[in-house]
């Protein structure tokens, strides 16, 4: 599963949502015990998109695991129970509690015998299933109904066991008005059309175990665009008036197959593979052989496609199949399993599409959000209960990283497949990796999966080096300075240091065990430049001691992108020097990849520069980094320009407005209301209503406008933030409410009525902004919510009403 990348904020305020999912979880996170294993479901439901209602009966067929086995107990909610039958023919007595259907059988079976039992039921699900429709606010939204498993939700819409240490083969039979289309698990065995009742009926089969939050359904109008990987038959469920941009977007996905099967040595397992396209999904969600996708996060126009790619995304949910759906974690602190895996093979396949250097690239930015994490909201092991989705995708991703590192290309990929090899179509936790490295590799891992997986934190290095003439070597200090406790101790790891000297270079295997160490090791000459960790394999912080020259040497020369990276952050800080400045500048406009020009722009712009002429070199640089082919780099050099000003400046911002990248023109826009103050609120109106990729370039205008003219701006946010405006555009509204609207009735007013939205991101997002800014009058209001445990706000507002108690006491 995944929050896209692409829609920043929604992904702060959906997976905090993947970005990361919000588990409901096992009490303590470990798996339940179970009396019984399922075989298969067979699920009947007819969908009305309507009345949002599913009529179903499910088969559910189980083998005991215990002698005297009377009772069955299944997960319900929220469902009326018709009947439930044994065998279809006799009828079996059951109770309905809060959570759980339990049925009482006729008599003790055991483990010799095999079960069928059906049950007939109803319901209007709340929860693992979604309904989208027209309305007066959104009139032009699409008929849509599907169903989201994970992490326990389909028992919202089907009976069902619903924790993920069982796997069963599956059935889906659904029947849907006429005009729409159903994709579910497996192969299409059948669709059946009732002229009479203006329906259809299509009929899915899974003849492949998996985990029961995995069997999903899908309905909509869609045209089915069909493709093959191999023999392996592709289905993209586009919809009907963007097929071509479909086409584009969803093209690659053969390629991804063949690389996975080629790269983990175990071939796609299942039926087909399907991609639909869903309004108001999160991002992705990789059910077996039928993954769901945000349509806002996959399918792009061209132009669009300049500052966005769907391909991490497609990528991340296609790597699901082999990590979370042929191995499913067996409960949820071991989720790392399905979600790191995925997070590691997207940037590998990147870096066979695109090259190391993007991969390394990625892999980068993961070690710093495992950094970040740890600062940001408190070191906690990656298996634990309710981990981070910081821990369980980006820095799980170097974790795997790491682990290739310590074993070597040969070995890693020989694990990976016996892993995969031995347990599949089986839940697993994390031991079993552990063990499935040590058959494949004969490597004792305790070490590291103890300090990486079971514990938390990550080595600070405080290195530094002295060069001895006459002893031919460096003397190399590595001293980690993190806080040792019992969730973070000293580190033990293998690190490259690579030794860059006239007369060649080389690589040194260096064994961190302890806390302050001197290594030694040999160098003929003095060196131009060290580097530790090369490669840079390493979660880690660095703090390297190097005298200036050796840093323009770095930023220049390393053959590592994140080493150019490194050398540019350290030289931004450095006093102002002509020297510094030319580097930076060389870097921004000649490295070879995007990222490290982007790098050197955005470092350009931190330069505390205090001569004229310092500023007009980097002036220069911005005006002529804005050539950049990448938009990402033109977008960095236009939003530095905002720290100067003139008629040179406005210019070029006014250039920037015609840019092909609505990325580019947002930033222009927040530039020019700060390089032109006086004159640009009648530039920011205009841009207002402009129409762009999730009204990008408006919100920019709006944000930016707000900077400005809070006071006035308030009561169009007031406008623009209601049901009934593009979603993006009611965040952007909110956020500029937050920030200038303190005080102010009508915003507080606003702020309650949104409580009661349609939308749950938004409904969610008021409770908790009137954590902020609230007072005891709207504790009744938030209380309501509170103490709703169908309410999306429901956990928000409890830690709003915390919030202004304590405010308001003065404590």
């Amino acid at each position: 599963m995944k929050s896209s990348s692409v829609l920043a904020l929604l992904f702060v305020l959906l997976k905090s949502a993947i970005a990361q999912p919000i588990f409901s979880l096992h009490e303590q996170g470990e798996a339940p015990s179970r009396s019984y294993n399922v075989l298969h479901y067979k699920i009947e439901v007819s969908l009305d998109e309507q009345q949002k209602t599913v009529k179903g009966k499910v088969a559910t067929t189980l083998l005991p695991f215990i002698d005297d086995f009377k009772t069955i107990e299944f997960d319900a909610e929220q469902m009326k129970i018709d009947r439930v039958t044994l065998a279809q023919t006799k009828d079996l007595r059951f109770e309905t509690g809060e959570k759980k259907l339990t049925i009482h059988l006729d008599r003790s079976y055991s483990p010799k015998d095999t079960l069928i039992v059906s049950i007939l039921y109803s319901c209007s699900p709340k929860k693992g299933m979604f309904f989208n429709e027209p309305d007066s606010g959104y009139p032009t939204k699409r008929w849509q109904i599907w169903s989201q498993g994970e992490d326990m939700t389909n028992h919202f819409w089907f009976p069902c066991y619903d924790f993920p240490n069982d796997k069963a083969t599956s059935e889906v039979i659904a029947t849907v008005k006429n005009r729409l289309t159903v994709l579910s698990n497996g192969k299409l065995v059948s669709v059946k059309e009732d002229k009479k009742n203006g329906t259809k009926t299509f009929h899915w089969m899974e003849n492949k175990p998996h985990v029961s939050y995995l069997i999903m359904v899908a309905v909509g109008e869609y045209t089915v665009l069909r493709d093959n990987a191999g023999k392996l038959p592709l289905e993209y469920y586009a919809y009907p008036d963007d097929t071509l941009n479909a086409r584009i977007c969803f093209k690659q996905t053969p390629d991804m197959i063949k690389f996975f099967n080629d790269k983990i040595g175990f071939a796609y397992p299942w039926e087909k593979y399907g991609q639909i396209l869903l309004q108001d999904h999160f991002g992705g969600m990789e059910n077996t052989s039928a993954t769901t996708l945000s349509d806002v996060a996959t399918v792009y126009d061209a132009r669009v496609r300049v500052d966005n790619s769907p391909t991490s995304l497609i990528a991340h949910e296609l790597a699901h199949q082999w990590w979370g759906d042929v191995v499913t974690c067996k409960d949820w602190r071991h989720i790392w399993l399905n979600e790191s895996f995925a997070s590691y093979f997207d940037p590998l396949y990147h870096e066979y599409w695109l090259g190391r250097d993007e991969f390394d690239y990625s892999m980068y930015n993961n070690q710093q959000s495992g950094i970040n994490v740890d600062t940001s909201r408190g070191r906690k092991p990656i298996v634990s209960v309710q981990s981070y989705g910081e821990n369980i995708y980006p820095r799980g991703s170097a974790v795997l990283h790491m682990l290739r590192f310590v074993l070597g290309d040969q070995l890693f990929w020989k694990a990976i497949n016996h892993y995969i090899t031995k347990y599949q179509f089986t839940p697993v936790e994390t031991n079993d990796l552990k063990l499935a490295i040590e058959e494949a590799t004969g490597q004792n891992l305790y070490w590291f999966f103890d300090e990486w997986v079971y514990k938390a934190g990550h080595p600070i290095f405080d290195v530094s080096y002295i060069w001895s003439d006459s002893a031919k070597a460096i003397f190399l200090s590595v001293k980690q300075t993190q806080t040792i406790d019992s969730l973070t101790g000293v580190f033990r790891m293998p690190i490259d240091i690579e030794l860059t000297s006239p007369s060649g270079t080389s690589t040194h295997r260096v064994e961190v065990l302890g806390k302050d160490t001197t290594y030694t090791i040999p160098s003929p000459a003095k060196p131009e430049l060290v580097i530790f960790d090369k490669g840079n394999w390493l979660l880690k912080e660095l703090k390297f001691e190097k005298p200036p020259e050796e840093w323009k040497f770095q930023a220049r020369n390393a053959t590592n992108p994140i080493d150019r990276i490194r050398a540019l952050q350290q030289l931004s800080s450095l006093s102002e020097s002509v020297d510094v400045i030319t580097v930076v500048a060389d870097r921004a406009l000649h490295d070879p990849l995007w990222a490290v020009r982007r790098e050197a722009v955005v470092r350009l712009g931190k330069i505390d520069a205090k001569a004229d002429s310092s500023k007009d070199q980097i002036k220069r640089t911005l005006i002529a980094a804005y050539k950049d082919v990448k938009a990402s780099v033109r977008d960095a050099a236009v939003s530095q320009m905002s720290k100067f000003k003139g008629a040179d400046v406005v210019a070029f911002l006014h250039e920037a407005l015609k840019d092909s990248s609505y990325n580019v023109m947002s930033n222009a826009l927040r530039s020019m209301a700060k390089a032109d103050s006086m004159n640009a609120r009648e530039l920011l109106r205009t841009y207002l209503d402009y129409p762009s990729f999730r009204d990008r370039v408006a919100n920019a205008a709006l944000s930016a406008l707000a900077t400005l003219d809070s006071v006035q701006v308030i009561p169009l946010a007031i406008s623009k933030a209601k049901y009934g405006q593009p979603v993006t555009t009611r965040y952007s509204a909110l956020g500029v409410l937050s920030k200038y609207g303190k005080g102010r009735e009508d915003v507080l007013a606003l702020y309650s009525s949104l409580l009661s939205d349609k939308n749950d991101g938004i409904k969610s997002t008021a409770a908790r902004t009137l954590g902020d800014l609230g007072n005891e009058g709207i504790i009744p209001t938030l209380e309501t919510i509170a103490n709703d445990k169908d309410n999306s706000a429901s956990e928000t507002a409890k830690g709003s009403i915390e919030k202004i108690k304590k405010r308001t006491s003065g404590k």
